[in-house]
Formats: structure tokens, C-alpha cells, sequence
């Protein structure tokens, strides 16, 4: 008897399950032809990208197993930290860039809107993705990008972080190239680089016409880039991509910040104000702006449907991240 209760209780409930799966319907996001727009613009500049590091016999053969070009390689003089291959992978998925135009949308962000983006070399497919959604979107940015970069990144001295960027604008596929750069590393000063790759990345700002910010120590370079960003409030998001020190601070904190979408109204941000040791993105918290951290990739892939470190790469427009779950 024991046995046959057991049986009817699997078979109620799968009888459960099964009307509940058939009480829903997935269907096309209402933004589907603009997230798709967006994946498509990311994979025509991946594909240019690629085929330049190509032509300059600069590919990772062996981790870009998509083909992307946005991999690195594991060590180089400008690597700055260590980085996992598997992450790096995943954000080169066009599908964040879909991802990123569903949730700019879903939380409002319109063409009148100004949001501040801050990049570094470690994730050049998440500043990819997100510079493809804001072009799609028509939305105006002011972008500042760090050279440094974790392993796998955009760590090769002949193809910066910056390389890319102005390749894909000097053929037309994006509009504009970053208001700034930085040499990142420790303290956004170039810490852990040499000093003769430091000369080269100031040589390569001066000929690609890229306004580098540098100064002595942590605490100058802060207050510098807090004046040429201006008041948090002159914005209406913050992007923050990977892990400057100067966005997130030289302490655990910003750090611990989750991936994702961070709402001022989250936490108290009151304590980490104004400090290099909690790092810019405090600022904006505290000032009521929100946050879109775009750090840790698996977490941000998990909220958005996107699979992690898949190979090969889903057929644009396929994943979960294009559609939504609707009663029947």
C-alpha cells in the first residue's frame, strides 16, 4: 500500500507540474526586434574584431573556442589580475547585449536620459554589449575606459580595450569612441604595469587622440575624475564595468556589490561617501542614482537567461533572454 501511495503522489504531481507548464505560454518579448537589433549590431562588431586580430596574428586560438576575438590571452604586461577563461567567454555572448536593451527599457532609461559608462580591458564583450544596446537605444553616454586588464581580456598591448573601440568606430559600426581613459591597475594608475608598458599605453592615447587622465596617487586620480564626471546627479545611471578600483574602491565593499541592477533604496550608502577606499560608485548610490554593476558575469547571466561559457554560441534571438512567461 505504502508503494502505491507513493506512485499515485508522483503521479499527481506530475500531472501538476504538467498543467502548469500547460497554463503558460512563452512568447517574444515587446522589445524582441530591439534586443535582437542590438545582439546583432554586438556580433558584426565581435566578427570585425576578430578578423583584425586575425590579420595581426593576434588570436587565442585555443580559449576563443567561439571565435569571438574577444579573448585575450591568460598572461601578458598587461595583464593586472588574475581572470577565469570560463566568465570572460561568457560575456562575449551577444545576448547581453540584448539582455542590457530589455533592462534599460524595463526600468525606463529613454533617449533624453545620460548615463555615465565606466569600463575597464577585463570584459570587452560586457563593454561591447552595453555600448551596442545604448547605440541601439539612442541613449547619450559618457564613457570612460580603463586600460588595464584580468587575464583573457583585452590584454594584448596591440589590442587594447581602446583598439577595439576604435576600430569599430573608424569603420562606421559604432558612433562614438570613450570621453576618457585611464592606465587602470592599482589605484587606476597603471600599479602593477611597468614602466615601459605604461610609456606605450601614453604613446597609444596620444596617436588614437584618446584624453588619458593620470595622475600621482590614488587619492589625486579620485578627486581628478570625480571633476571631470561632474555631480552623480547630472546622471541617470551609472554602468559600471568590471572592477576599477576607483569605481569600486580599494576595500572589500564595492566588491561585494551584486551584479546587476543596484537600487539607491537597496542599502546605506552614507558610510562610503567621498572615500577612494569605497570608490565612486558610492557616490552615485548615496546621490540617488542607480547602478547597473556588471561584474559578476554567471550572476548577471543567471538574472537574464543567457548560458554560461556556451560553446557553441545559441543562435541570436533563441535564448530565454528574448522571451517572457505569460498565463495562457
Amino acid at each position: 500500500m505504502k508503494a502505491l501511495r507513493t506512485i499515485l503522489l508522483l503521479l499527481v504531481s506530475l500531472l501538476v507540474a504538467r498543467s502548469g507548464a500547460l497554463a503558460q505560454e512563452h512568447r517574444p518579448h515587446p522589445e524582441y526586434e530591439k534586443m535582437l537589433k542590438a545582439a546583432q549590431l554586438e556580433q558584426t562588431c565581435s566578427r570585425e574584431i576578430f578578423l583584425t586580430k586575425y590579420r595581426l596574428n593576434l588570436l587565442n586560438e585555443y580559449d576563443d573556442v567561439n571565435r569571438t576575438g574577444l579573448i585575450g590571452e591568460e598572461v601578458s604586461d598587461l595583464t593586472t589580475t588574475i581572470g577565469v577563461v570560463e566568465a570572460k567567454r561568457t560575456a562575449a555572448n551577444p545576448d547581453f547585449a540584448a539582455y542590457l536593451v530589455r533592462l534599460l527599457l524595463e526600468r525606463g532609461l529613454a533617449k533624453d536620459d545620460t548615463v555615465l559608462v565606466t569600463m575597464t580591458g577585463s570584459f570587452p564583450g560586457l563593454n561591447l554589449a552595453m555600448l551596442c544596446a545604448l547605440e541601439t537605444l539612442g541613449i547619450h553616454s559618457l564613457r570612460v575606459a580603463s586600460l588595464g586588464s584580468s587575464s583573457f581580456g583585452a590584454n594584448q598591448l596591440d589590442m587594447t580595450w581602446i583598439d577595439m573601440e576604435d576600430i569599430l568606430v573608424r569603420e562606421g559600426l559604432l558612433g562614438n569612441r570613450s570621453d576618457y581613459a585611464t592606465l587602470g591597475g592599482s589605484g587606476d594608475i597603471g600599479g602593477g604595469l611597468s614602466e615601459s608598458v605604461i610609456k606605450k599605453l601614453r604613446k597609444k592615447c596620444a596617436r588614437l587622440g584618446y584624453t588619458l587622465i593620470e595622475s600621482g596617487n590614488l587619492r589625486e586620480q579620485f578627486e581628478e575624475r570625480k571633476r571631470l564626471l561632474g555631480l552623480p546627479e547630472r546622471y541617470d545611471l551609472l554602468v559600471n564595468v568590471g572592477g576599477n578600483h576607483l569605481m569600486l574602491g580599494i576595500g572589500p565593499e564595492g566588491r561585494e556589490l551584486p551584479g546587476g541592477w543596484i537600487d539607491p533604496e537597496s542599502g546605506d550608502w552614507s558610510e562610503m561617501v567621498s572615500s577612494s577606499k569605497g570608490g565612486i560608485v558610492f557616490d552615485f548610490l548615496f546621490a540617488g542614482v542607480p547602478v547597473l554593476n556588471l561584474l559578476h558575469v554567471d550572476e548577471i547571466a543567471e538574472q537574464g537567461g543567457i548560458p554560461v561559457d556556451p560553446q557553441p554560441l545559441p543562435r541570436l534571438g533563441t535564448s530565454s533572454v528574448y522571451f517572457v512567461t505569460e498565463p495562457r
